[in-house]
């Protein structure tokens, strides 16, 4: 005959067994639930994240062009143009002239040429920039372009707000003719109407010192559509880095950026000391969906080789595709999911002494009624 207790720990350790199997069960079920939940609450965030994004950059490239298009009909504008273009005619080599007036003899440093409203000669290229100078650099800082530039329509660059080399110079024909400006010039000229604006992706700009620029370029006509010139606008990248940088609900490790269909960025790594627009090169699956027309999110390994949950998308515009990534390291990812665990862990630890607890109690009862027998 078996001996009480025996009997007693025998009839106990069922209860144990299905305790620690039901915690574990329960543990396992919340923890699943809780990933999956987080899980899509992530990828629903990084995709809108991207989305976001993607629509700002939309939105800043559309009010450029529709600068473009407003100012190429604006009286002002076509007046300045005009005079501008006139006042050129009447100056001795113009180019060598107006760098020397406007570059040279600047008494501003680099980078603030635009300061000077009036040369100290008396002509009359001069009287006009006096005039119009003001309001055109007013409209560079407050429409957040780099650069304003009026072109003769013989591809004489009559006009810029910051004087830097290629002022002055002729874009159709002349040193700078190969650069962006040049060709959007060009095909601006190729194309004389209102509507339509020639878009060129952002490269560097070698008179602003090899910065990337990105051009919006319009014909100007006359009342008759008689063709007076090109207006053009340079927008600068940190106008993109404003938009692509801005690190709200990105947590610690999460970014947002453009890339090219070059495959290099568009906009600076907010990881990076350095700029990386036009110099880090991002060849990864999903960059390459992206440029492909294609949107979704996967887990991908990004340029440090660091697994990454990555939400893409293409942004057209005109002619040029660009990818907008939105990304988070997964390790960010999962850290919530370690804490979720380690509370699942405690809590069918917790079950299971519990369990314990009352197994020992129910053997403690049982041996006490079989000593009273």
């Amino acid at each position: 005959m078996s001996a009480p207790g025996f009997r007693g720990v025998r009839g106990v350790i069922p209860i144990l067994l299905a305790a620690l199997a039901s915690a574990a069960v329960a543990g396992v079920a919340v923890y699943l639930q809780a990933a999956t939940e987080l899980r899509a609450a992530t990828d629903d965030k990084v995709t809108a994240l991207m989305q976001v994004r993607r629509d700002a950059l939309r939105d800043y490239l559309n009010s450029v062009l529709e600068e473009t298009r407003f100012w190429n009909k604006n009286r002002v504008m076509r007046a300045a143009l005009v005079e501008f273009s006139a006042a050129w005619k009447e100056l001795p080599e113009p180019e060598t002239t107006l760098q020397r007036l406007y570059i040279d003899d600047n008494p501003y440093p680099t980078g603030e040429k635009d300061n000077l409203e009036r040369a100290t000669d008396s002509s009359t290229y001069s009287d006009v920039h006096a005039r119009y100078h003001y309001w055109l650099r007013s409209f560079l800082l407050h429409r957040g372009v780099h650069d304003v530039f009026l072109f003769d329509p013989e591809g004489n660059l009559v006009y810029t707000s910051l004087k830097e080399r290629d002022f002055a110079t002729n874009l159709g024909t002349g040193p700078w003719a190969e650069t962006d400006l040049g060709r959007a010039f060009r095909v601006a000229r190729g194309n004389p109407y209102p509507s339509f604006v020639a878009f060129f992706d952002f490269a560097p700009y070698a008179p602003s010192g090899g910065a990337p620029a990105s051009f919006f370029a319009s014909a100007v006509l006359d009342d008759t559509g008689a063709f007076l010139g090109v207006l053009a606008f340079q927008i600068p990248a940190d106008r993109i880095n404003a938009i692509m940088q801005v690190d709200a609900g990105l947590g610690e490790s999460g970014e947002t950026y453009a890339v090219g269909a070059d495959l290099l960025m568009r906009s600076d790594s907010r990881f990076s000391e350095e700029s990386t627009t036009l110099k880090t090169r991002v060849d990864t699956a999903t960059v390459a969906r992206a440029l492909a027309g294609e949107t979704g999110l996967e887990i991908v390994h990004d340029t440090r080789g660091v697994p990454v949950v990555s939400a893409y998308g293409p942004l057209e515009f005109e002619d040029v595709t660009w990818a907008v990534m939105a990304e988070i390291d997964e390790a960010e990812v999962r850290q919530p999911l370690v804490r979720i665990r380690g509370r699942a862990v405690l809590v069918a630890l917790i079950g299971v002494a519990l369990a314990s607890l009352l197994g020992v109690l129910v053997l403690a009862a049982s041996n006490r009624a079989e000593s009273a027998r």
